[in-house]
């Protein structure tokens, strides 16, 4: 029994001792790991939460390590990783908001409503949500919502450096020549720190490239390239750079990142898109010819080399690329540009065919309806995007975002009668909104179509912010369509000079002032609306009333 009893001792210890022994061990590659990232050794710190990956394949720690390591190296990896952090169930208020940022900057908005739906209310308060609403104001070309909620994030943690420089970084793009100049000289500090300076030469050489300072953006995109733990979107930028220049050095570094980006298909994906946009989409074919089989099936890959078809006017290649396969998520791009490919060739009966399966495919997701929207608007396919938004429409959650986009598509034409019936559809999903109360009102009046409830709501906007020149404008058209001119100029009148030269403004300022005989000042602000973007209507107006003062 003495006997048994030490070899039970010993097992028992030995299994306590190894099971100490591994927790020990992943904690101390966890600090490791970790203290690497800060310090930039990616590599280093890649090889720690892989070792943390095989003692344990559930450790959300190495999944939190992975998920930074390629939120560094700007890889759509960062994704799949922070999604599996969730899928352990192990996420915390944070562990979600990074999932949310990391699929809205990859485009995967399912993902990010899904995260974002998880949150608790507390969460809402913290410098990282706010970071990740600047990072949906960006994808929505916001750039005043970007920096409220940046400054507001900068503001409850200003001890994280990296909202400073997004703020930063977002100031080089302002019309005020102070603040770029502020935002610069922020960066320009930011790269004396090891830590920040990868981050902040890459804001600037991004930058110097927009600007067209070619020679500044090549030396800070070299200086960027000199770094240590350099991406590969990092190289791409320097590819860039030798382009804009015209560097004698362009054509071996391209040949480089081919070598380098053609066993791994992200890279493959990202160099073929850079050549796509710079006008090469039959080097990009040319390219993908040797390409290995593992490498041009991945779906990013094929969606990237089907842009190079486009892009090349090569018809029949793009529906050998599209013919068969499966893209997943996106298997409706794949329908769609097969229809494409199949319109070009003059085959109008496998092209409905092939378009009714990607309509088939998006129906039941507005987000991926407005995708497809967006694909074939660029293409020049003006019916079918705008029967495709008014699908989206339609849905109680996106649809606001489509009839945004018929909107701005019906302004931009001139197509008074549609803006009117999306005006309909907003004023109903939001009957209080006073910007879409008035717009209605305008457009109602303007085609004299519910005139009456058009001028209800041009006076109760109106009454509630008379100051507002959009509204002063809008009443005083309504005044001016019931016969009291009069009146409708001394609501104009309350509105400052400043705000009266304002074009939109202008031109029912001046339709006014020729509707009461005076000649002196009407020609001045009927000059002055001109310049506004109008409709056919107003176009109209402003030409009945030159024909007024014309004949007095």
């Amino acid at each position: 029994m003495w006997t048994i009893g030490l070899i039970l001792l010993f097992s028992i210890g030995g299994v306590v001792g190894y099971k100490q022994f591994r927790a020990w061990q992943q904690r101390r590659l966890i600090a490791e790991a970790n203290a690497l990232v800060t310090q930039g050794d990616y590599r280093r710190a890649s090889l720690d939460a892989r070792r943390l990956l095989q003692i344990n394949p559930e450790s959300a720690e190495a999944c939190r390590i992975m998920a930074r390591l390629s939120e560094k190296a700007g890889s759509r990896g960062a994704l799949d990783w922070r999604r599996r952090v969730m899928e352990l169930g192990v996420a915390t208020p944070n562990d979600l908001i990074l999932l949310a940022r990391a699929a809205v900057r990859f485009d995967d908005r399912a993902t990010a409503d899904v995260a974002m739906s998880k949150l608790p209310e507390s969460a809402k308060t913290s410098a990282e949500y706010h970071a990740l609403l600047a990072d949906i104001a960006f994808v929505q070309h916001n750039g005043v919502e970007m920096e409220r909620q940046l400054s507001e994030a900068a503001r409850l943690e200003p001890a994280n450096k990296d909202y400073t420089m997004r703020l930063a970084a977002l100031r080089l793009g302002a019309n005020d020549p102070d603040i770029r100049a502020k935002g610069k000289q922020t960066l320009l500090e930011m790269q004396n720190d090891p830590v920040l300076r990868r981050d902040a030469t890459r804001y600037l050489a991004e930058d110097a490239l927009r600007q067209k300072t070619t020679l500044a953006a090549l030396e800070l995109a070299r200086q960027l390239d000199s770094f240590p733990n350099k991406t590969f979107s990092d190289r791409i930028l320097l590819l860039s750079a030798l382009d804009a220049a015209i560097d004698k050095g362009f054509a071996a570094f391209l040949e480089e990142m081919k070598t380098d980006s053609a066993d791994d298909p992200e890279k493959a994906a990202a160099l073929l898109t850079w050549l796509n946009m710079h006008k090469r989409a039959t080097d990009a074919i040319a390219w993908s010819a040797k390409l290995q089989p593992g490498v041009i099936g991945q779906k990013l890959v094929q969606i990237a080399l089907s842009d190079a078809f486009v892009g090349a006017k090569d018809w029949t290649g793009l529906q050998r690329l599209v013919n068969s396969g499966n893209w997943g998520t996106v298997d409706f791009l794949r329908n769609a540009l097969h229809a494409r490919a199949l319109r070009e060739l003059g085959n109008e009966a496998d092209f409905a065919a092939q378009w009714n399966e990607a309509l088939k495919k998006v129906a039941a997701d507005p987000r991926q309806v407005l995708t497809l929207a967006e694909t074939v608007e660029k293409w020049g396919w003006r019916a079918e995007a705008i029967e495709l938004l008014w699908v989206a429409a339609k849905d109680p959650v996106k649809g606001e975002d489509a009839l945004r986009a018929l909107y701005g598509y019906f302004a931009k034409n001139g197509d008074t009668q549609n803006l009117y019936r999306v005006l309909l559809h907003q004023l109903e999903l939001h009957p209080d909104d006073r910007n879409v109360q008035n717009n209605f009102a305008q457009l109602s009046l303007l085609v004299n179509l519910n005139a009456d409830r058009g001028q209800k709501l041009a006076r109760e906007v109106y009454e509630k912010e008379p100051k507002n020149p959009a509204y002063a404008s809008t009443y005083a058209f309504a005044l001016h369509v019931q016969g009291d001119t009069k009146k409708a100029l001394k609501v104009l009148e309350t509105l400052t000079p400043g705000e009266l030269h304002k074009p939109e403004v202008a031109a029912y300022y001046g339709i006014m002032l020729a509707a009461a005989g005076d000649q002196t000042r009407a020609g001045e602000y009927l000059d002055l609306g001109e310049k506004a973007t109008l409709l056919p209507e107003e176009k109209a107006l402003i030409e009945k009333a030159r024909r007024s003062l014309a004949q007095r």
